[in-house]
């Protein structure tokens, strides 16, 4: 399948359907790097801040762009997932805004990529692997200042990992994610993510359990890469940190961010750490953290609705804890979820903090059946449509707090029914 020029997004992941969602096994990043040969190298030719991490990715990419951005920077960022389009996984952020690749450079270099792809041979590619490659054209096509590079899976195999050394590596956590493909442990999982760390740049690293640190200084020490921590003694956060946002100073700046959590403050200050080792000024950075917002991540509706896609056991227990500091006496879930996710670890540690529990499922083709994660609260009720399960939680809301989540798709529907 080839991409017209007037496809629209359904068109675009149709044309991804033709490949894999993970390409066959990954040893090495042969595979990869034969495609990008067939396309000029493209990642040699651009500047990099690298970013892996079980939670927090997201944000630390849209905090970077958008202070590169107030810097003077145009600013790719490729991250995943997506709320509406696929074409937001490929954006470019700007002293003017920020917009995603058009569906017509998306159809045209997607035909390049394709065809490239087609004369790799027998390589099986994933899904993943051609919209990187289909990023690296377009960012070198209009001559971006930086690309905001945020790793699919692990570090060390993942094909971001292509690219040269960085500019700025950044590791945002680590936990117990992905483990059949990473690890079962933290420190096996620190090991694949700490491949991104290739000489002697900053690296940015914090939220870290102690064993996974550990791997992190030696590679640090093996590379000559200057490892680079917050202080978190230099932080004085105002007030209580909130659903809507926090204040905060470090290191004498005042510093404002609009995502809801303590632990986006945690976000902020390894971006901060991290443009600081870049020479960008804590002013322009401080621009760039109150600019920074990402659909569906701990975002407020009217009406006390708040959707967050987290969905591993490390995300739960923030919003936990940011639901728990948020002053509403009474709070209801509407939880999906994706049948790649484990269930169990996320629903134990987030449902004790409601009063009320819905499930729903039929927002994804991977969806969890609701009757299925019923048996983790027999009491919860279910509904089939995320339309509905909207409606009734509204309904009935009588002034609790109404958290979505479980699932970034989940939380992507029920703000494409709000909007």
């Amino acid at each position: 399948m080839r991409l017209a020029l007037s496809c629209n997004c359904r068109d675009i992941e149709e044309f991804l359907g033709q490949y894999s969602h993970f390409g066959a096994p990954v040893k090495d990043l042969s595979r990869f790097a034969a495609l990008c040969h067939k396309l000029g190298d493209p990642q040699e030719k651009l500047r990099y801040i690298h970013i892996v991490g079980t939670n927090g990715k997201g944000s630390t990419a849209e905090f970077c762009a958008c202070a590169l951005a107030e810097c003077g920077y145009t600013a790719g960022k490729f991250t995943s997932p997506y709320v509406r389009s696929v074409c937001e996984r490929i954006a470019i952020t700007s002293p003017e805004g920020c917009h995603d690749i058009s569906t017509g450079d998306f159809a045209r270099i997607s035909g390049i990529v394709g065809e490239a792809a087609d004369q790799c041979g027998d390589l099986e590619f994933s899904q993943f692997e051609i919209l990187n490659a289909v990023a690296f054209l377009y960012y070198l096509e209009k001559q971006v200042d930086y690309v905001v590079l945020e790793a699919g899976i692990g570090g060390t195999l993942d094909c971001t990992n292509i690219i040269p050394q960085p500019e700025a590596a950044v590791i945002t956590s680590i936990g117990l994610d992905h483990t059949k493909i990473l690890g079962d442990t933290v420190e096996k999982i620190a090991a694949s993510k700490c491949g991104i760390i290739k000489g002697g740049r900053a690296v940015c690293a914090y939220g870290i359990p102690e064993g996974a640190m550990q791997v992190i200084k030696a590679r640090c020490d093996e590379t000559g890469a200057k490892l680079v921590i917050p202080d978190m003694n230099a932080l004085d956060i105002h007030g209580k940190p909130g659903l809507s946002g926090s204040l905060f100073n470090y290191k004498g700046q005042e510093y404002r961010v609009r995502m809801g959590g303590e632990y986006q403050i945690n976000n902020a200050l390894t971006s901060i750490e991290t443009l600081s080792c870049m020479g960008i000024p804590t002013e322009r950075i401080a621009a760039g953290l109150e600019r920074a917002v990402i659909p569906a991540r701990m975002e407020l509706f009217p009406g006390n609705i708040l959707l967050d896609g987290g969905h591993n056991p490390q995300a739960a227990a923030a919003v936990r804890s940011a639901l728990e500091q948020s002053g509403y006496t009474h709070k209801t879930a509407a939880i999906g979820m994706m049948n790649t996710k484990d269930c169990r670890a996320f629903l134990e540690v987030i449902l004790p903090c409601f009063d009320r529990v819905i499930f729903c499922d039929n927002f994804s083709e991977g969806a969890v059946p609701a009757e299925e994660l019923r048996k983790f609260s027999p009491d919860a009720e279910v509904f089939h449509d995320p339309q509905q399960a909207l409606n009734y939680a509204r309904e009935t809301a009588d002034g609790a707090l109404l958290y979505f989540g479980g699932s970034f798709y989940f939380a992507a529907e029920i703000r494409r029914l709000l909007t």
